[in-house]
């Protein structure tokens, strides 16, 4: 089946994978939060993918590119707390997504959950169950609620600096190495 590439939108832009290329060998393991139309196909010709996916629309949309890690949404209340970042409505449902990690995975791509009313938040109130001692990617951290509070705590957090790779005015990349 012919997929159209579309980076930029749902998806990390060309720069991105670019960068994710240099960084990383051929055949690793990424974990990717929020697959695209563009990364998810683009980064499994290189590279082994597990992507965790919130949007009904996107799961298993290309399994024969990734390993889907399909998610409801869990909705930040008063026993689910949200994160201390802006506008955190929800992330994905513990339930679905921390007994499905993969054991290993090399580097972590932060481009979800996807859908207006969440935030990324969710990485930072559950960092303990990752393994940040790899590379992560952050997409939109223009967006405070999306990546760019996110990579902050998460660099403060891990005692690395984060950098950016400023490849677009209306959109940029983080990375933590």
């Amino acid at each position: 089946m012919q997929h159209t590439l579309n980076y930029g939108n749902a998806s990390v832009n060309t720069a991105c994978i670019e960068f994710i290329k240099s960084i990383l060998n051929k055949g690793k393991i990424i974990l990717e939060l929020g697959s695209g139309p563009g990364s998810t196909v683009i980064l499994s010709d290189t590279y082994r993918l597990y992507s965790v996916e919130n949007q009904p629309e996107w799961f298993d949309q290309y399994p024969v590119c990734t390993t889907y890690i399909n998610c409801r949404t869990k909705y930040y209340d008063e026993e689910y707390t949200a994160p201390d970042i802006p506008n955190q409505k929800g992330w994905y449902h513990p339930d679905d997504i921390f007994p499905n990690l993969p054991k290993h995975y090399d580097l972590i791509l932060i481009d979800g959950p996807g859908g207006a009313p969440y935030g990324r938040g969710g990485f930072f109130k559950h960092i303990d169950k990752f393994n940040t001692d790899v590379p992560m990617v952050f997409d939109d951290i223009h967006h405070p609620n999306k990546g760019g509070e996110i990579i902050k705590k998460v660099s403060e957090y891990v005692g690395r600096p984060y950098k950016i790779l400023e490849t677009d005015p209306k959109r940029h990349i983080g990375y933590i190495l």
